[in-house]
């Protein structure tokens, strides 16, 4: 959880610039900010708006990774254990695989609705002075008062799609990596990865 709420601290001006640059067709040509690319972005947001403008939502990136960091870990090891406990799997690649697409499934429904919030709250305007939302939790109860609650988990599909695979290529390369150290440090050939 840590090493997510560090990583999205530091990661966030880019995270800033990604969501602008995305949502910048969607705006009407007048509003359009046209950035060039990442780079440009990064200039013309601290030139035109300050510097810590490019940290606007960190606070709900910071969340919503160690939601995410949460999640994956807790929800693999969990699910691992439960699919090895059957007749059905033992401990090696296609269980990783089983095992890492339930967590994906899980880490989705978790940090989906943290995800909503800061995208908003990073692609807001500030609109007579005042920012467009106070904060992340502003942001969820609208969303749940204007769209319901279940407007939270929209775009499920495609999001799991995302970060099913990343999962699962997150912990079966873990898994082999935890393999080889012991095999070939440790000379320990009793099998498993040990996650």
């Amino acid at each position: 959880m840590t090493a997510g709420a560090v990583g999205a601290f530091f990661g966030t001006p880019a995270e800033v610039s990604l969501i602008r640059m995305t949502s910048d067709g969607r705006l009407p040509l007048a509003e359009r900010r046209g950035y060039k690319n990442v780079f440009d972005a990064l200039i013309r947001i601290t030139r035109e708006e300050g510097v810590l403008t490019l940290w606007r939502g960190c606070i709900p990136t910071i969340g919503r990774a160690i939601v995410v960091n949460a999640a994956q870990l807790a929800s693999y090891s969990q699910a691992k254990q439960i699919l090895v406990s059957t007749p059905y799997f033992s401990d090696n690649i296609m269980c990783h695989f089983a095992a890492s697409m339930i967590s994906g499934l899980i880490t989705t429904a978790a940090s989906m609705p943290v995800d909503i919030a800061k995208t908003r709250i990073q692609n807001m305007k500030i609109i007579d002075g005042k920012p467009e939302y106070k904060g992340a939790f502003d942001v969820l109860f609208r969303v749940i008062r204007n769209e319901g609650v279940f407007a939270l988990w929209k775009g499920f599909t495609p999001y799991y799609a995302r970060l099913g695979p990343h999962t699962v290529l997150t912990f079966i390369f873990l898994e082999q990596a935890n393999q080889a150290y012991k095999q070939h440090v440790l000379k320990d050939f009793s099998g498993g990865g040990g996650l």
